[in-house]
């Protein structure tokens, strides 16, 4: 249970720090940006995060949801409630698209590690340790030294 907590704070952290801190900004006079923070800002959050989790680690399913909850969160938070049951949706289908697309490289990435794992091993040659121990002189050097001398 706490590796998969582990797993998920970093980028629960960067998605928190963006969907409850970007709307401090475009509160007020800036409400007119309210539509970019909501169609590009917090997709693209959802997209990256869930693009660099699944590059890392594979396609998770529990990963999307984490920008949706904290999504509602954010919601509950600033009153923002127009339409925010229409955009939990977008966030979560952005993060899957992002987790299929994260797979996909990192499936590429470890196909290419595999291949090149094998392609070392394909070339490479052991050699055990072998050693030669000299247990007596043979008589014919002891003659041929002999003639020589």
């Amino acid at each position: 249970m706490l590796n998969i907590v582990k797993r998920y704070i970093p980028y629960g952290i960067v998605i928190a720090l963006i969907y409850l801190v970007m709307p401090i900004f475009f509160q007020g006079e800036n409400y007119k940006y309210d539509a970019i923070e909501y169609q590009f800002v917090f997709p693209a959050t959802a997209l990256l995060s869930a693009v660099i989790f699944s590059w890392k680690r594979g396609v998770d399913f529990t990963f999307p949801l984490i920008a949706p909850i904290i999504y509602i969160g954010s919601v509950l938070i600033y009153s923002h409630f127009y339409h925010w049951h229409i955009y939990v949706f977008i966030y979560l289908i952005v993060g899957m698209l992002g987790s299929f697309i994260g797979d996909m490289v990192y499936k590429n990435t470890a196909r290419e590690k595999e291949r090149k794992k094998k392609a070392d091993n394909n070339y490479k040659i052991k050699i055990s340790n072998i050693t030669v121990e000299k247990t007596e002189e043979h008589p014919n050097d002891k003659s041929d030294n002999k003639k020589e001398d």
